[in-house]
């Protein structure tokens, strides 16, 4: 009779662990939504790539405008003037620098996003196509 009650426990024991986790219909759906998560900050951080690089296109047309007015001082002999352009365009270039260093890297970490996307997927598809 001890015996009976002490193979009962065990299997108790073992059994539920295995029916308190998710199914794996449940686990999928888990998943697809994460991927959906993933793909949402996506598109927001290509958003924000995007809105970096015409803020740097506007910076660049500063900095040749300064360019121009320096030559132009140049041209006239006001060297004075043209020292001063000349700092603010060194300025903006090296304002511009860092941020072309910035977009680089959110470059980088979106592409590593991707792949860890990437990567869920072709898991989330392998599990999916075991389920049975």
């Amino acid at each position: 009779m001890k015996s009976k009650l002490a193979v009962g426990a065990l299997i108790a024991a073992i059994a539920v662990p295995v029916f308190a986790q998710s199914s794996p219909v449940n686990q999928v759906g888990q998943d697809n939504a994460q991927i959906r998560r993933d793909n949402r900050d996506i598109r927001a951080d290509q958003k924000d790539i995007r809105k970096d690089e015409r803020q740097l296109n506007t910076d660049r047309r500063d900095r040749n405008a300064d360019q121009r007015a320096e030559d132009k001082d140049i041209k006239k002999g006001d060297y004075k003037d043209a020292r001063k352009e000349e700092m603010a365009r060194e300025h903006e270039q090296h304002e511009m620098n860092h941020e072309r260093h910035d977009i680089a890297k959110d470059r980088a970490d979106l592409h590593h996003d991707r792949m860890e996307r990437n990567q869920e997927i072709h898991k989330r598809n392998h599990e999916a196509g075991r389920i049975k």
